[in-house]
């Protein structure tokens, strides 16, 4: 058998890639925007991520982003001309490419929002007593609501029995994204009393932070009232342009202005460019502050190959841990989560926090329970059915040091 060349030994290799030699080094490993955005704006500089009970209940930092009010109470905005709930499309739009958000007044009507918002609290408290609850910093999610509510299938679909301004929302957003986007998800974000801030953030960022136009949208739907008492989403208007500009032309963030908490009434939605700068606040009240996450992208942006159901399962049970990942069976916080598993991973390959092929091989081998519709009157048997959920956690948080969950029987099959 023939020698490999010598160019293709990795050593070789290694040898001849030092960082100045790379193609696009300076790109890929710059970080930007959020290297010199943190770095010129060190108000903006993250609290760790601790409970109440370690950081201090409600101990804010002063001129932090997270100590702050509404855009018409803050200094800095009262006098600008911010947006507000409208049903004007016209309005809608200037808000948008301006702001970097809009807020459609009325989207949801009373009746559309006491739907959505008993089932997510008839939901959240049924994930809490089945003991599979995902816990956030601010409070809790309920993930994949396509699979615990009629309501969240209209939802997704902006059909008007559930979303009566959809129609609206789907033409501001197939301007922004062009048409076929598609639903990255729809998470119901529950924050409770006590919770610690969200780090700001931009959803696109990992994409196209450089982007002249959205590749994401997130419409932001609280169905329960939102100001800065009880966590109102922290943002800062027209970063989507500050930062993107930035990027482009490869200097750094300079100062930004300051953030403030969006404020509106149940039922309105609010549009969000991908490239704004954002995050949840802090809910100093008693009661439960809800907001519905629908992410939209464009309709690229996801694998060619759908592999997650196209892989034969003697493949997967053979795979190794690069193989999985490189076929995207490694979730991460912005991608590939399944049933809320995999925030907080970072893709990497061999993770188990953000390993998902358990999910596949568990459908593979008809054993695959998903998690439903559960309330307070669920029955003692519902909430501790075999939710495959439960049982890929389990395996996650004792270090994956078995065989995937499932992988056995898969390889039998």
């Amino acid at each position: 058998m023939s020698s490999i060349p010598v160019e293709f030994d990795p050593k070789s290799i290694e040898s001849k890639s030092a960082p100045e030699a790379r193609m696009y080094h300076t790109e890929v490993t710059s970080n930007e925007p959020m290297t010199s955005m943190l770095a010129n704006n060190p108000e903006i500089y993250f609290v760790p991520p601790k409970r109440s009970s370690e950081w201090g209940h409600w101990e804010f930092k002063k001129g932090s982003y997270y100590d702050t009010t509404t855009g018409s109470k803050h200094a800095y905005w009262k006098d600008k001309d911010l947006p507000q709930p409208t049903k004007n499309i016209e309005q809608l739009r200037r808000d948008m490419v301006t702001w970097g958000y809009c807020k459609v007044e009325d989207a949801m009507s009373a009746t559309q929002v006491q739907v959505v918002r008993d089932r997510v609290l008839e939901q959240a408290e049924g994930e809490r007593l089945a003991g599979i609850a995902q816990r956030t910093q601010s409070g809790q999610n309920i993930n994949c609501c396509v699979n615990k509510g009629l309501c969240f299938e209209a939802f997704i679909e902006q059909h008007p029995d559930i979303v009566q301004g959809g129609p609206l929302l789907e033409q501001l957003i197939t301007e922004c994204l062009g048409p076929g986007w598609i639903c990255a998800s729809l998470i119901a974000a529950i924050s409770i009393e006590g919770g610690v801030p969200q780090a700001l953030h931009q959803d696109q960022g990992m994409v196209a932070p450089d982007s002249r136009h959205p590749m994401s949208i997130n419409v932001l739907t609280p169905v329960t009232d939102v100001d800065e008492i009880n966590g109102g989403t922290l943002i800062i208007p027209g970063s989507h342009v500050a930062l993107s500009e930035a990027v482009r032309s490869g200097k750094p963030v300079g100062k930004l202005p300051p953030a403030i908490n969006l404020d509106a009434r149940a039922g309105t939605a609010v549009i969000t460019d991908g490239r704004l700068l954002h995050g949840t606040g802090i809910n100093q009240t008693g009661t439960p502050r809800i907001v519905m996450l629908n992410g939209m992208h464009k309709p690229w942006m996801r694998q060619q190959e759908n592999w997650m159901l196209s892989v034969r399962p003697e493949v997967l049970a053979r795979a190794s841990s690069k193989l999985l990942q490189r076929m995207g069976f490694q979730a991460f916080t912005g991608g590939q989560t399944n049933e809320g598993h995999g925030f907080g991973a970072s893709g990497r390959a061999g993770e188990a926090a953000g390993a998902t092929v358990g999910f596949r091989l568990a459908a593979d081998g008809g054993t695959y329970e998903r998690v439903g519709e559960l309330g307070p009157n669920s029955t003692e048997e519902d909430l501790r059915a075999p939710f495959t959920l439960r049982e890929v956690v389990a395996w996650a948080r004792a270090g994956g040091k078995s065989a995937p969950l499932g992988i056995g029987e898969a390889a039998r099959k």
